[in-house]
């Protein structure tokens, strides 16, 4: 009778700490000199910079600008039928209006295996080495942005605050982030 109990015991206390992730948080990246604010983001055996406006913040968190929450996060990276090695980017603006923005590490995954594995089958854009999904979560406008690395893939999650700002402003936004300012991301690896 006794070892039930310890069993629910133990089941309940690995879901309540599986569940209890912290996405909303300072990830360590480095800055490199550029004409916008260039991050290089550690991607296991490898680096990636990524360049972002001026705006975008990464060594603190005020959560009176994050709008989602860690469960909401949880719920968009299950549409991907696959788990990450790693977190490699959190960022945000102190403009509640524009998106908050993550970044995830698959590694020894391909962009094919990306798309047999996600909820949405049919990307809204295919790039030479990258991957373009939009679509709504619970409220929310997301845009995510898959690129394909040496030894992995890198997922880009851009969250919009739907209820302040309008998915063309948001759709800008992220087109002048990851096809203006970073268009060398999509045509070269």
């Amino acid at each position: 009778m006794k070892k039930p109990i310890f069993f629910t015991f133990a089941a309940v206390f690995l879901l309540i700490t599986a569940s209890c992730t912290g996405y909303i948080k300072t990830i360590h990246t480095e800055s490199v000199p550029s004409e916008n604010i260039t991050r290089k983001l550690f991607l296991q055996d490898e680096t990636l910079n990524v360049s972002f406006y001026g705006d975008y913040i990464f060594d603190e968190v005020d959560r009176n600008f994050i709008f989602f929450t860690n469960k909401d996060v949880s719920g968009i990276l299950s549409n991907l039928n696959m788990k990450p090695s790693s977190q490699v980017l959190f960022t945000y603006t102190k403009s509640s209006i524009y998106n908050n923005m993550l970044g995830f590490y698959y590694a020894g995954k391909t962009l094919e295996e990306i798309k047999n594995n996600f909820s949405i089958k049919t990307p809204e854009k295919e790039m030479q080495n990258g991957l373009l999904y939009a679509y709504d979560y619970k409220g929310y406008y997301i845009m995510e942005f898959y690129r394909q690395e040496e030894k992995g893939v890198v997922r880009f999650i851009s969250v919009n605050n739907s209820a302040k700002q309008s998915i063309e402003k948001f759709r800008l936004e992220n087109n002048n982030v990851f096809f203006d300012i970073n268009s060398g991301l999509w045509n070269q690896q």
